[in-house]
């Protein structure tokens, strides 16, 4: 009987040998399911909410035509009912250089958050932040400063947005470990180089991760962002075999791709870029708050938190959970329904890795605890614990609130039968989840992709502190929370037939 090792290798072999014949093939993901477990729903579709009129000559292009009105600001939203609605609507916002794709499917091709929430009886709601992705954004601007380069080169400057995102490659960083950055896919090395064209990258607790020295726990665990060789469909073979394929010759990183570049080929062609889009919102224009410091708001935090607090109204009361820059999005969603008398709509506020700076949102540790919101600072291993979160959670507490503060690489009920170091010296069942925590979905130990695992522990913490409304099946005369007040429905309390 040949032993292991002789196995191994001969598989390994067939491996290299299919490698070597389907290197520049892209492979569909579809080949394999994406459900964990057949979904039934009452209803699913799309809308839009929020927006506002804007009326331009440059509606078509740089030379001004006629005046047009387009609509700016407003908010694409996608939602999901299950069969049977057991709690209020759960609404999901995607951080910077994202669209709300992040949460229905992984880097990986596997189930996503918002499939995963309606098969646990929530309505989900996924929206694409005002002036991103489906939402669209304010081209006038570009035709606009166009038109006046010749004239006003100061001028078309000023209006030309820095639209920023696109994370890619730059969630790697070199070894001066930024933050939130460092801790993210990997690191560029030697230390001090960040130019992925000169430097080597070397993935999150893979041989020669410069984090091993100082906590070496976290190498025997790697990132849990599909790449290779464990996770194929985590890798574009088209993109990693660098031959412009698909792309207008010499199209590259560098004309011609460099040695280093062709090293780096597998971390430079990762299925998760793909979610990444440019910050489009800043096309459009940004607001002033009196109640908040600074009072001048950028176009992010003006649009969204409108959109959002209607939707929140509309539905007739939502849980909102935000993600990374959308934090400060959902700040100032609770602001804008402060003002407008609606904050009791809010059922709860999640915030993924985000900000939760009350004074720069015109918030209050009032506006949570007078209208008994339950708030939730979430965040992932890798990640420096957040001071402005943890002091509004304790702030909450101390007047009576419900808030809560979970890390993943902490104690707590999650760790189920875990009991080694916590930290630096973590190994449990969530080391390695990053920043990204919505598209990473390597199997834990327990065979549980690592994005439904750590929804898991977002549900139970809801479940257990965030109150629910009477539940809904599809058939019933009471709409269930999330199809009462959709587009041609009726106002919420209303009974309709399905």
């Amino acid at each position: 009987m040949r032993d292991k090792k002789s196995y191994l290798l001969a598989s390994v072999a067939v491996v290299g040998a299919l490698a070597a014949t389907t290197a520049s093939a892209w492979q569909s993901p579809t080949k394999h399911k994406y459900l964990t477990q057949p979904l039934q729903i009452c209803d699913k579709g799309t809308f839009y909410v929020g927006g506002a009129p804007k009326i331009s000559p440059f509606h078509l292009e740089a030379t001004p035509g006629e005046p047009r009105e387009i609509i700016i600001g407003h908010m694409y939203v996608q939602f999901q009912v299950p069969m049977v609605s057991k709690s209020w609507p759960l609404i999901m916002v995607h951080g910077s250089g994202y669209t709300g794709s992040c949460v229905e499917g992984t880097a990986g091709g596997n189930e996503g958050w918002a499939d995963y929430t309606t098969r646990h009886g929530i309505p989900t709601y996924v929206v694409d932040q005002s002036g991103r992705g489906r939402s669209g954004f304010d081209h006038t601007v570009y035709n606009e400063a166009e038109y006046l380069v010749d004239t006003n080169p100061a001028a078309a400057k000023a209006m030309i947005p820095q639209l920023g995102g696109h994370w890619g490659s730059r969630a790697w960083s070199d070894t001066t470990y930024p933050p939130l950055i460092g801790h993210w896919f990997g690191h560029i090395l030697p230390a001090g180089i960040a130019n992925i064209t000169t430097g080597d990258m070397v993935r999150k607790g893979a041989p020669g991760d410069p984090l091993c020295a100082t906590e070496p726990a976290h190498c025997n665990q790697l990132g849990r962002l599909p790449m290779e060789p464990e996770a194929p469909w985590g890798v574009d073979q088209a993109i990693k075999s660098r031959t412009g394929k698909g792309a207008p010759a010499g199209l590259g990183t560098i004309t011609p791709d460099n040695a280093q570049v062709l090293e780096n080929a597998s971390y430079l062609a990762l299925e998760a870029y793909k979610f990444d889009v440019p910050n489009t919102e800043q096309t459009l224009p940004g607001s002033t708050c009196p109640s908040c410091n600074p009072t001048a708001l950028n176009a992010t935090n003006t649009w969204t938190p409108k959109a959002l607090a209607e939707l929140v109204v509309g539905l007739g009361g939502a849980v909102v959970a935000t993600h990374s820059q959308s934090g400060q999005i959902g700040m100032n969603m609770v602001r804008v329904l402060r003002e407008q008398g609606n904050l009791s709509y809010l059922k709860g506020l999640i915030q993924i890795e985000g900000g939760s700076d009350t004074v720069a949102s015109g918030t209050t540790v009032a506006d949570f605890v007078n209208n008994k919101i339950p708030y939730l600072a979430f965040k992932g291993d890798y990640t420096v614990t957040a001071p402005a979160a943890t002091a509004l959670v304790a702030a909450i507490k101390a007047a009576g609130g419900t808030a809560d503060y979970i890390e993943l690489d902490q104690p707590g009920p999650w760790q189920g039968s875990y009991a080694g170091a916590y930290g630096a010296g973590y190994t449990g069942p969530f080391a390695g989840v990053s920043h990204m925590m919505m598209i990473e979905d390597n199997p834990a130990p327990n065979g549980k992709a690592t994005n439904l695992q750590v929804m898991d522990v977002i549900l139970d913490w809801a479940d257990k502190n965030i109150s629910k409304p009477k539940t809904q099946s599809c058939g019933q005369d009471n709409v269930p929370p999330g199809l009462s007040n959709k587009p041609g429905g009726l106002p919420p309390g209303q009974a309709k037939k399905i």
